[in-house]
């Protein structure tokens, strides 16, 4: 999941909609909150507590928690800023790299987190992880990006396409936006993904 831009009630259908599919590992790919919607950074962040998810940081968490920061009533809790302070830019699951926008970390820095991927950012993840694999958000539309005999692909993914994986590696799968309903579910064992809505 990715990209609940300050709904905390998405993150909760989001994330027991996964749960009733059976997801046992939540992920949320970053803007959990939105810098423009700080009222509602406490209840994103329980809510992401409260479901056991594991999340990176967005753009606009990372915002609000400067924003907030050093405030002396910020209207946000310490623990919601050192949350997402917290927050990594990247992780690693299984065979997967989970960011907000990039991957390039050691490079970009903070500017990994915006953005876009295109067919020169695309081609260096192919080249530098030819097995690779990597979930993102930001863009809030349900895309994968994939290297087909030599040539950069770009396919919008629709809510109930599955994808078997196996067959277009490496690729680069965004998920789609909480905001607009939309998870993606992701099965390693299988190697495939279904994009899915919840609204």
């Amino acid at each position: 999941m990715a990209d609940s831009h300050g709904d905390p009630e998405a993150i909760d259908n989001g994330a027991l909609y996964l749960k009733d599919k059976g997801c046992t590992a939540l992920y949320h790919l970053g803007d959990i909150c939105d810098s423009t919607r700080w009222k509602s950074a406490d209840d994103c962040v329980a809510q992401v507590r409260n479901h056991g998810i594991v999340a990176v940081k967005g753009n606009n968490d990372h915002t609000l928690a400067v924003n907030a920061r050093g405030r002396s009533n910020g209207g946000i809790r310490r623990t919601t800023v050192a949350f997402l302070e917290n927050l990594p830019l990247c992780l690693s699951v299984g065979s997967a790299r989970l960011v907000h926008s990039r991957p390039y970390v050691r490079q970009l820095g903070l500017s990994a987190m915006i953005g876009v991927m295109g067919n020169r950012e695309a081609g260096k993840f192919f080249r530098e992880t030819p097995h690779g694999l990597l979930f993102r958000g930001h863009s809030h539309k349900p895309e994968m990006i994939s290297s087909e005999e030599k040539e950069i692909r770009f396919s919008p993914l629709a809510v109930g396409q599955i994808v078997e994986l196996s067959g277009h590696r490496p690729c680069i799968v965004t998920c789609g936006a909480l905001t607009s309903g939309l998870v993606m579910l992701w099965e390693p064992g299988n190697d495939r993904l279904k994009c899915h809505s919840f609204a």
